[in-house]
């Protein structure tokens, strides 16, 4: 009984911090997306880079996005707050979040 109480709190925690994707200013992510040089392993669009993950369309979820920046693995650099506050990284996660995905290859007529 004890056990599936704590899975339920957990499982409540959980929901309410996905609930919490801070909301953001996708124009001004877009501007710091490329003055913090992301674009440069990411691309300008976020579809990802020999470098850098694909992050655009459908990023993963804001907890994990932040918690990458903030504490990454592998070569990325390190974004502290005192560099990249949390509102500048709630508007790169909008720009993010903003990229609609690109048209399939059916559909680009050259490609026929």
């Amino acid at each position: 009984m004890k056990k599936n109480i704590v899975a339920l709190i957990l499982a409540a925690a959980s929901c309410a911090a996905f609930a919490q994707t801070p909301s953001g200013d996708a124009a001004r992510g877009k501007s710091l997306f490329m003055k913090n040089i992301c674009w440069s392993c990411h691309g300008t669009e976020g579809h990802g880079e020999p470098y850098g993950p694909k992050l655009a369309p459908n990023p993963m979820p804001w907890e994990a996005f932040a918690h990458q920046v903030r504490q990454p693995r592998g070569t990325m650099p390190h974004y502290a707050p005192q560099f990249v506050s949390d509102r500048d990284l709630a508007d790169i996660y909008a720009y993010v979040a903003a990229i609609p995905a690109g048209k399939k290859a059916s559909e680009i007529p050259l490609l026929k």
